[in-house]
């Protein structure tokens, strides 16, 4: 794996990491404003939640499979 290649997945690991933080995203964290902002959508509006956690899931799918050619 070259450098760019391992900067890239790198990158692509962080995001992974970041989406799962998303969809696991509860009143226990430290709140943010982005975070509660979600949080606040998810909790009153289940069609919000619903898009917003399949929208992550695909995103997450598709970072880890350009993840594994890389």
């Amino acid at each position: 794996m070259n450098t760019e290649e391992l900067e890239k997945a790198n990158t692509i690991n962080s995001l992974i990491s970041g989406i799962d933080l998303l969809l696991n995203i509860s009143l226990k964290d430290e709140p943010t404003c982005l975070g509660l902002s979600i949080l606040n959508l998810s909790i009153y509006d289940k069609e919000f939640k619903t898009k917003f956690n399949q929208l992550l899931k695909e995103t997450k799918q598709r970072c880890q499979k350009e993840f594994d050619e890389l």
